[in-house]
């Protein structure tokens, strides 16, 4: 079960990528940034398990941003990584920051009688804000170092399906021990940690490779 609603998670992150930016193009994917930012920061703390190790449901969402970033440096060039990083930081800060506030604020019985689990979800504590430091700080790191490795093999070797791969393999290694060893150093062991990061790497490669489907398509045939 876990595995079918990841795959279904993945299939809509890709399938919104593509509407958007069928109906705005570069605007619609900086739209599709801001929402995809947002539901990130909402369940930033939810997790399944994948042979026996946590992996956040976030993940394809997370690669969602580093495919669609590519998509508008491949289109538009490295001039768009500050309005990246920075629509991708006000949306995911400012929507950590209403759910925070929301959690103090119990406005009715209906939210007081769930307030355990609303907490445990959303509240501001240490958990959960070790993890969206850990996922704030790994996917500046991300776009910011992918965008510079993709444009750099695109310009060398103009190879669409070489530039995505080479730069999900390399950009999801350091994304996935920056989030691990920021989220989980002190809570878990050293060999749980080995594995999470093991996982959540293979996890994102796996999903960038499944990404050139919706890249083809929008570079390849939607922009024609």
């Amino acid at each position: 079960m876990n595995y079918i609603f990841l795959l279904m998670e993945v299939i809509t992150v890709f399938l919104l990528m593509i509407a958007f930016y069928k109906v705005g193009k570069k605007d619609g994917l900086y739209i599709y940034i801001g929402l995809i930012s947002s539901i990130l920061s909402i369940i930033l703390v939810g997790n399944i398990d994948i042979l026996s190790f946590q992996v956040s449901i976030g993940v394809p969402l997370i690669m969602g941003l580093f495919i669609s970033s590519n998509i508008i440096i491949h289109r538009f060039g490295l001039d768009e990584v500050k309005r990246i990083l920075y629509t991708f930081g006000v949306t995911y800060i400012f929507t950590f920051i209403i759910i925070c506030l929301a959690s103090f604020l119990h406005l009715d019985e209906y939210i007081v009688s769930a307030n355990s689990m609303f907490d445990f979800l959303f509240g501001y504590n240490l958990n959960n804000l070790r993890s969206f430091v850990g996922n704030l700080i790994s996917i500046m790191v991300m776009i910011s170092i992918g965008s510079g490795i993709y444009y750099s093999l695109r310009k060398n070797k103009n190879i669409l399906i070489l530039s995505n791969v080479v730069t999900a393999f390399v950009i999801s290694f350091i994304e996935s021990l920056i989030f691990v060893l920021i989220s989980y150093v002190g809570t878990f062991t050293a060999i749980e940690l080995f594995g999470m990061v093991s996982i959540r790497y293979i996890f994102e490669v796996i999903i960038g490779i499944i990404g050139l489907i919706p890249v083809y398509i929008l570079v390849k045939f939607i922009d024609k």
